[in-house]
């Protein structure tokens, strides 16, 4: 796997993809083992505490724009895949993330797209997984893979910005996004996180 080759350090382990003053501690290994991705996650004994007693053990990875290297994993309660989990015992926990691993192919197209501007972060998952669908569908009366069909749609749309210059403004409060079990199981386990900003990072 590509990801686990340019795996180069330690990076942090956050929550929710939201900075916080909360140490928690880092991703300090990685492997590719066929289509899975393992790593070793190293907890300080505060954080180990909060996961055992808030059952907060789902993952997700935090990738560079273009699908290269892992920027920082995080503890969330809805991973964008299901079984990417903590296992293990003790305050060093093995982590897998079960068919993370992209081919390079398709990891190179897609960072092309997302730098056009032909593809956004949010639609980057759905892309990948069409792009790497193996399958075939009828289309204008022939049989067409989905991969080349999926590769059409996509080149065939308009660059555009993904960022502009606007004027400043005060920040809004997002907490109110997150469901009241939700905002309250933050609160209790991770008084230091600001909500806005895990709200917000979950609404992309």
């Amino acid at each position: 796997s590509r990801l686990a080759g340019s795996f180069d350090g330690p990076v942090p382990v956050l929550i929710e993809h939201a900075e916080s003053p909360l140490h928690l501690g880092e991703l300090s290994s990685v492997e590719a083992v066929g289509p899975e991705l393992f790593g070793t996650v190293r907890l300080t004994e505060e954080a180990d505490r909060l996961v055992r007693r808030s059952g907060a053990a789902s993952l997700s990875v935090a990738l560079s724009p273009d699908l290269s290297r892992i920027l920082e994993v995080s503890l969330v309660r809805r991973p964008r895949v299901p079984d990417a989990r903590l296992f293990g015992g003790g305050p060093v926990f093995h982590a897998r993330w079960p068919g993370l691993s992209v081919a390079p192919e398709v990891a190179r197209l897609v960072g092309d797209l997302l730098r056009e501007g032909r593809l956004t972060p949010a639609q980057r998952p759905y892309a990948e997984a069409l792009l790497a669908c193996g399958q075939a569908v009828a289309f204008d009366g022939d049989s067409v893979p989905v991969a080349a069909l999926a590769r059409a749609l996509l080149e065939l749309q308009p660059p555009s910005a993904l960022f502009a210059e606007v004027a400043p403004a005060r920040p809004a409060d997002d907490s109110n996004l997150l469901l009241p079990e939700e905002e309250a199981f933050y609160r209790r386990y991770f008084p230091g996180v600001e909500l806005s900003e895990i709200a917000r990072r979950r609404a992309r």
